[in-house]
């Protein structure tokens, strides 16, 4: 039964009013618009009652109550304001603000910061009590977060927030009375510790105590009356996490999740470091006027249509003297659905390009290559099955820089419900929570998965006359242990780690396998048909999807693959390019663009919100276009089970069009017809496609 569904009166103040009997006193006068401060408070979080600044009266007792931890009872008589209750609070602050170093003017959070609020809402202008602090340490070993101990209350919101929020339990109290502090593991440093930075703490810490490297002048941009806050979502690794984008002049002042979220997302509203922090570095260079390369190989400042006219007429000469299979069109996985439509559109219709693919390694779709399964297509679990699961087998790596926030989901299941889980590859990245860990080499993981794949399914006694419908068990090739034994060099323990890895598959319920993209890129078919098998062995989940989930690239890595591929044919080839246009985008992470360029291109284009450094040599002209952070769109999940759209978060710089814009400049100077001439029409057709993808995938 839910908390408000037995209604008990109650008196606030003086006025009567029916509450849910399952609320405290806080909860209760909340919902009457009456305003009870708080410091240890928190909606996402687990009451402590341990600042009492939200310290109430209750029947007239002598000692006043903690609204947030006091429960409602019928007849109760609460009264939220007096003399007695201001003088209390006002002396619980100033004692607060004794203990430790509050000196507003010099905190990276004044203007920002809950306890100086409360100051100004009590009239607390001095001290009345001595100062009782010594100096405490600064920890400012990590990247992102600095740990300022002078500036801490003691509120206990980032502890809750770690072990409720993101389950790493990383901090906790350390030592006691006034020596007490925040530490993280064992009295480790951030930088030494097993923390993931995923800013929790940070967001809900109610002082300056926990702050933003990256912003520590935010202050600066004025105070929070002057922001303008976005609601958006996240596109950078596909989990489309919501967040709130706290802006001014067009300048980014931080990123944050929502808490509490719904109960739709297991994440609980956690970001990871890229969408929190690294989204807030600089990001390379900003083209902000084309350019076009002289004769001598220098680069000069042209105009926006001399640079249309100069990579039309180079894609056409390319394709006139070589036919399009020599046109080449690079598009980033970070582009919106908008975006991916009009560019294909374009290169099919205008060049008839040869070869259309992303930025990012593309080698992840192997695994797609092996066709539909008896009619059904190859349908991914939704990573919000890594909640429901009972046995977590990774294959591959989950990358920290690439996929963070998949990582930190599963190690707070882990941590929360016990699961069984196995990694096989090169980086145990879930210790120390993890059950098995077999370090192999990721193109030596496949020869696993297929002993693994025939050893569960002798285990399961499962034949494929004994599938349900569409869930039939593909033969792979019969395979001996020992031999693969003896090829990977697998001791004793290894061996008994592998049985034990079948042992746990075989009796969970309800398994999930997640896949690197290095291991789905790998050629072995064979290998990638026993990894799908595998998922097979236990059906289809409720939601009639394979219980796999595999892991790429880059954000909209799942919506460019559909969306490029409408045709069926392979667009990876780039043997005998002449000539191409490349769409990029600003990439908060390392290592994610894969441009394997051939150096005698003899026209090459590039459509960038940033100098293309890598490109600089070969490009002949550049065009700026707004980045991602920049431009409105849809993006596709990490698994294609969902599709959302994300508002932009800032304005692109004076003059700079977006992509889609340039691109349909592009296709009246090529002399084509484009369906992207409006960004309406443009976004019915992307909604469109994708939906007709999504339907297939059902039938």
């Amino acid at each position: 039964m839910e908390r408000e569904a037995i209604q008990v009166k109650i008196t606030i103040d003086g006025k009567e009013t029916l509450v849910g009997a399952g609320l405290t006193i806080l909860e209760a006068a909340r919902q009457q618009g009456i305003s009870i401060p708080t410091l240890c408070h928190h909606p996402a979080l687990s009451e402590r009652g341990g600042c009492r600044m939200c310290v109430v009266e209750v029947d007239g007792a002598p000692r006043l109550a903690a609204s947030c931890v006091t429960p409602v009872r019928d007849g109760m008589n609460v009264v939220t304001v007096n003399a007695r209750i201001i003088e209390t609070r006002r002396t619980m602050l100033e004692f607060l603000f004794a203990e430790r170093n509050h000196h507003c003017m010099f905190c990276p959070r004044s203007g920002d910061c809950e306890l100086q609020a409360l100051a100004y809402a009590l009239h607390m202008d001095h001290l009345t009590v001595p100062s009782s602090f010594d100096a405490f340490p600064v920890d400012a070993t990590s990247d992102y977060i600095g740990l300022d101990h002078n500036r801490c209350i003691l509120c206990g919101r980032c502890v809750r927030a770690c072990e409720e929020l993101s389950g790493c339990r990383v901090l906790n109290f350390h030592n006691r009375g006034p020596a007490t502090l925040i530490g993280f593991d064992l009295n480790e440093t951030r930088e030494h510790s097993t923390c993931t930075s995923c800013g929790a703490c940070l967001q809900v810490c109610p002082t300056g105590a926990l702050y933003h490297r990256h912003r520590t002048h935010y202050t600066v941009k004025g105070h929070s009356r002057n922001w303008q806050t976005i609601r958006t979502v996240c596109p950078l690794c596909g989990l489309l996490c919501p967040t709130v984008s706290t802006v001014r002049d067009n300048d980014l002042i931080k990123i944050e999740g929502i808490f509490p979220a719904g109960e739709d997302r297991p994440d609980r509203g956690i970001l990871c470091h890229l969408g929190r922090f690294e989204v807030l570095k600089p990001s390379g260079r900003r083209l902000l006027h084309p350019m076009a390369r002289q004769t001598d190989g220098s680069w000069a400042e042209t105009s926006r249509e001399r640079a249309l006219d100069l990579t039309v007429e180079g894609l056409n000469r390319v394709r006139d003297a070589h036919g399009g299979h020599a046109v080449m069109g690079l598009v980033s996985g970070l582009s919106s659905n908008e975006e991916l439509v009009c560019f294909r559109d374009l290169m099919e219709s205008a060049w008839q390009a040869g070869a259309i693919a992303t930025v990012e390694s593309s080698e992840f779709q192997n695994i797609y290559d092996l066709g539909p399964d008896n009619g059904q297509p190859f349908t991914e679990a939704s990573w919000k099955k890594i909640a429901e699961a009972d046995f977590i087998l990774t294959v591959g790596a989950v990358s920290p820089d690439r996929q963070p926030a998949v990582g930190n989901l599963i190690r707070r299941c882990l941590i929360e419900h016990h699961l069984r889980s196995a990694v096989i590859g090169p980086d145990d990245f879930l210790y120390p929570h993890g059950t098995h860990h077999l370090p192999v080499k990721n193109k030596d993981a496949l020869l696993l998965v297929r002993l693994i794949s025939n050893e569960a399914a002798k285990g399961m006694k499962k034949t494929t006359a004994a599938a349900g419908p569409g869930e039939a068990v593909r033969p792979i090739e019969t395979v001996k242990a020992t031999d693969i034994v003896k090829r990977l060099h697998l001791d004793g323990t290894a061996q008994i780690v592998l049985h034990e890895i079948i042992r746990d598959f075989v009796d969970s319920v309800n398994p999930l396998i997640l896949v690197g993209e290095n291991v789905a890129a790998q050629a072995d078919k064979t290998g990638l048909g026993a990894l799908v098998n595998l998922a097979r062995l236990k059906g289809l989940d409720h939601d009639r999807r394979l219980r796999l989930i595999v892991l790429k690239p880059c954000g909209n890595s799942m919506g460019a693959w559909r969306l490029l591929n409408r045709s069926g044919r392979k667009h990876r080839a780039r043997a005998g390019i002449k000539g191409g246009l490349i769409l990029l985008e600003q990439y908060p992470f390392q290592g994610a663009v894969d441009l394997k360029i051939p150096d005698d291109l003899g026209f090459l284009a590039v459509i960038s919100p940033c100098w293309p450094d890598s490109l600089d040599d070969r490009a002949h002209v550049l065009i700026p276009k707004s980045s991602w952070r920049e431009t409105d769109g849809t993006w596709s999940g990490l698994d294609g089970c969902e599709t959302m759209f994300r508002r932009k978060m800032l304005d692109a710089p004076a003059g700079i069009q977006a992509a889609w814009q340039t691109l349909a400049d592009l296709a009246v100077r090529a002399n084509v017809t484009s369906g992207c001439t409006t960004w309406e029409a443009l976004r019915r057709q992307a909604e469109r496609e994708m939906q007709k993808e999504a339907i297939g995938e059902k039938t």
